[in-house]
């Protein structure tokens, strides 16, 4: 099925998308180019030393320029095909092609669910996989962030193809089913739903899923081992593991994170963290994980963005039943419900997603400041905060502020210039002023 064959008001939607598509590349290239003169003119080029304990952000590198612009290449392309790829399924009547297909084979529903889904994945994983190579082997060995051989690559993106095949495999079925059963509320049922499902993702994750990737063990060394328990106690979190990941295998990039609800709940220091930073940088990292669990920030993300899925899900409702009348079955389905209509589901929930994205990070970047602020509040090492922040992005390239339409769109943490700002400027308890977040901690001297 071509283009000319839809209605005039699809065609109508489709070039008002390339335009809005156009405008909005143009606008990030500007803000870019913008964002590359400013930092040529206010970054200096050399560490300034004159101001004891103060941590200063320095010119980036030309390989940081380079590989900025690279991202933002590549965010772009990814970003259209993240609609042009459903339509394509669409359009092409590929979608309906696979669903015969799949009836073909199979007789159970459940069984032609999966068996479509299979074929949907391979054939979209094949149309990213240049992509894909590029942004995840090539340009991390170009820009020398990558340990990894070829193969080491390739057998990682199959096993996590695979992974995540079985696990969508498992619950696929479940929004066809509630979209079967309720064709005019599918959407609330299903973002309630997404609640207890996130909830227990979040509880296998670390312990069932992560492992397959993986190595994780207890911090190897006792010293640090013993400053972060040290740390822990300092602080009302309970029951709570620290373990480090075998991640310089793959890359020299430096990287921490908490995970885990209830008793899977744990922090996890990629081993280049340990390696390149100092024990005080270290703590400081550890604080700041910590603080995202004590604040509980992993809870109030599913729950808020389980409930942020019912506005999304409402208008994947109302925008996919408008598309269906217009189409008139030249899609080959009628009912949301046929699983051929799976691509105008992601295509609609994709163009959401990216509406909705500066909201959600913007959300993102405030529990990150919140846990930069609980971190310094339980250290109280600034500079050992400012530093470790400095060599955790300029290891990894980062730019000190990327263009105001990427950062919106893409950053679900502060700039790092600005964290180091905030690093430098933020310390209550030296006037005496009381600490946001004291209830939190035990009584903390220094």
């Amino acid at each position: 099925m071509g283009v000319g064959s839809l209605s005039k008001d699809i065609r109508k939607l489709i070039l008002v998308f390339l335009m809005v598509f156009a405008i909005f590349t143009c606008l990030v290239v500007v803000s870019e180019v913008i964002n590359h003169r400013q930092i040529l003119n206010t970054y200096p080029e050399k560490m300034h030393i004159a101001v004891p304990d103060v941590v200063t952000v320095t010119m980036p590198s030309q390989e940081a320029f380079d590989f900025q612009k690279s991202k933002v290449t590549t965010w772009l392309i990814r970003l259209f095909l993240s609609f042009v790829v459903p339509a394509f399924f669409l359009f092409s009547k590929l979608s309906a092609s696979i669903r015969n297909w799949a009836t073909r084979k199979a007789k159970r529903w459940i069984l032609i669910i999966l068996l479509y889904f299979i074929m949907y994945s391979i054939i979209e994983t094949l149309i990213y996989l240049p992509l894909d190579m590029y942004t995840g082997f090539v340009r991390m060995h170009q820009y020398g962030l990558s340990n990894q051989t070829f193969s080491q690559w390739f057998i990682e993106m199959i096993k996590s193809f695979i992974v995540n095949s079985i696990i969508m495999s498992a619950i696929v079925w479940v929004p066809f089913l509630i979209i079967k059963k309720s064709p005019k509320r599918w959407w609330l049922y299903l973002a309630l739903v997404s609640i207890p499902y996130m909830f227990f993702m979040s509880y296998i994750q670390p312990i069932v899923i992560d492992p397959m990737f993986n190595q994780y063990k207890q911090i190897e060394d006792s010293e640090l081992s013993t400053k972060i328990e040290g740390l822990l106690n300092k602080t009302s979190i309970d029951n709570c593991q620290v373990y480090q990941v075998d991640k310089s295998k793959e890359t020299n990039q430096m990287n921490a994170y908490m995970t885990g609800v209830f008793n899977t709940k744990r922090i996890v220091l990629w081993d280049t963290t340990i390696n390149y930073l100092t024990v005080d940088e270290v703590l400081g990292v550890v604080a700041h994980e910590v603080g995202h669990y004590l604040m509980g920030h992993i809870w109030k993300s599913i729950v808020i963005g389980g409930l942020g899925s019912i506005f999304i899900l409402y208008l994947v409702y109302r925008m996919s039943t408008w598309a269906l009348r217009k189409s008139k079955g030249r899609f080959g389905f009628n009912k949301l419900s046929d699983i051929a209509a799976f691509p105008l589901i992601m295509l609609i929930i994709n163009i959401m997603l990216f509406a909705t994205a500066p909201i959600s990070n913007a959300y993102s970047r405030s529990i990150e400041l919140e846990a930069d602020r609980f971190e310094l509040e339980l250290t109280q090492n600034n500079f050992a905060t400012g530093t470790g922040t400095v060599k955790l992005h300029q290891q990894s390239l980062t730019m000190p502020e990327p263009g105001l339409i990427y950062l919106i769109w893409t950053y679900d943490h502060p700039t790092f210039k600005s964290r180091v700002d905030f690093a430098n400027e933020y310390k209550p308890w030296e006037n005496k002023q009381p600490l946001r977040y004291q209830r939190f901690m035990k009584e903390i001297t220094r």
